[in-house]
């Protein structure tokens, strides 16, 4: 294949997987022209393994002075991407996510053939202001939102729409992207194939110490979003969908009181306007 992709890892603080990772991106059958792996400012050794591949078989490392999440890293990559001027596409990638040794190839063979500006392995419709599942026996096809982890996006559509943005910090800074670019009249779509392995080691479950700050987060940014893109339906359909994730909070969660107080916090971040790192998901205390 002709089309030059750039690939974009965001890391911090997971060395082990990010060498995995790195290992299943090098042993693609369609392999990337260039591999970019932004360091968020880890701690545990990143930098040092890093140093040891920065340079070699088209890898390019960018060390960060602070962790801006993974809008502001992929931010960051983009731009760096975009200066080259030589990429026709990036592929969008996650440190704990193995691919299979086709992803890519099928990524880029279905991206031209449905004529996609973005085409990831997850995604949904939205009506009404909330997801809602795609066909489940339909491998490829249009959705309105598509999980950016994973995603290969033309080089083109970034140019017309833009970098992903920093202000969401972690959490939904895809959900406004693909706004975005349908804004601007890119198509997007999904492709079915089971070709990545996630570990999820951001954290899954209802209660656990990760849904604390990625509630605050979404809450906070899922409001920026509503505000940039007003529509009465989206205002009802996060208003109706946080009364629900408060209630449940307050009636089932342990930690009942700190889980609503978050949440509560990103509610009032988001109407306000405040953007960027503000709580610390490590620490779960605010930094600004």
């Amino acid at each position: 294949m002709s089309q030059q992709v750039c690939a974009v890892i965001v890391t911090f603080n997971r060395v082990d997987t990010l060498k995995t990772a790195l290992a299943h991106i090098l042993a693609q059958t369609v392999p990337p022209a260039a591999i970019v792996i932004v360091d968020n400012n880890s701690t545990d050794g990143t930098r040092a393994y890093l140093s040891t591949v920065d340079g070699r078989q088209q890898i390019h490392c960018l060390y960060l002075d602070a962790n801006v999440g993974s809008a502001g890293a992929i931010a960051e990559a983009m731009r760096y991407g975009l200066k080259q001027d030589q990429y026709d596409y990036f592929w969008i990638l996650d440190d704990d996510t193995f691919y299979e040794k086709d992803a890519l190839k099928d990524l880029l063979q279905h991206s031209e053939a449905g004529n996609f500006d973005l085409l990831g392995l997850h995604g949904a419709l939205i009506r009404f202001g909330k997801k809602r599942p795609l066909l489940p026996d339909r491998q490829l096809q249009v959705a309105d939102y598509a999980l950016i982890d994973g995603a290969l996006i033309r080089t083109a559509a970034i140019k017309k729409a833009g970098v992903v943005d920093a202000i969401f910090f972690m959490m939904c800074d895809d959900h406004e992207y693909c706004m975005r670019l349908r804004k601007h009249g890119c198509s997007i779509g999904v492709l079915k194939n089971g070709a990545d392995n996630r570990l999820y080691l951001g954290g899954q479950g209802s209660f656990t110490r990760a849904t604390l700050w990625r509630g605050y987060y979404s809450s906070r940014n899922h409001l920026i979003i509503v505000k940039r893109y007003f529509s009465f339906t989206a205002l009802i359909a996060y208003l109706l969908m946080q009364a629900k994730l408060i209630t449940a909070a307050a009636v089932f969660a342990p930690d009942r009181f700190q889980r609503v107080r978050l949440r509560l916090c990103g509610i009032w971040h988001g109407l306000v306007g405040v953007g960027g790192k503000t709580l610390d998901p490590q620490t779960l205390k605010f930094i600004r």
